[in-house]
């Protein structure tokens, strides 16, 4: 008995496989953003939270420098006012270090660079035109989580 052809799938099976396959990207491609966005949202929480301590230690510096001031204009000449002049040197060294690790922070904030290359992949395929100028996109070193 020769062999049976093969029977073509009918437009709807291969509609419905289709739509099946668009929602499955679609759900890769959004878990994609949410773990750079996760990654990017931690770096600006660090660098917010320093940049509000910064904040709060140069309150704190300038409170000194004002009781130095008046403690040396009500005294002039007496030690008080040197050990809180230390303090205020010291709370602005607090404050530089504070500031230069927000920077830091911020500036290794990036924008999701994986997610949207794959987003334009998937725009260039659905649309049917080449992609050009396609960013090279190299995996991101592993957390170890």
């Amino acid at each position: 008995m020769p062999p049976q052809p093969k029977q073509q799938p009918s437009i709807k099976d291969l509609v419905t496989k289709t739509a099946a396959d668009a929602q499955r990207l679609a759900k890769a491609q959004v878990a994609l953003l949410q773990k750079e966005m996760a990654e990017t949202g931690g770096k600006i929480g660090a660098g917010s939270a320093f940049g509000i301590a910064t904040a709060l230690v140069a309150f704190f510096a300038m409170m000194f420098l004002l009781l130095t001031i008046a403690f040396v204009l009500v005294a002039l000449g007496l030690p008080v006012w040197a050990g809180m002049l230390i303090v205020f040197a010291l709370l602005v060294v607090i404050a530089a270090i504070t500031g230069f690790l927000a920077k830091k922070n911020f500036d290794e904030a990036k924008p999701p660079a994986i997610a949207m290359a794959e987003f334009e992949k998937t725009k260039a395929a659905l649309s049917g035109k080449p992609l050009v100028d396609a960013p090279a996109v190299v995996s991101p070193p592993s957390t170890g989580t």
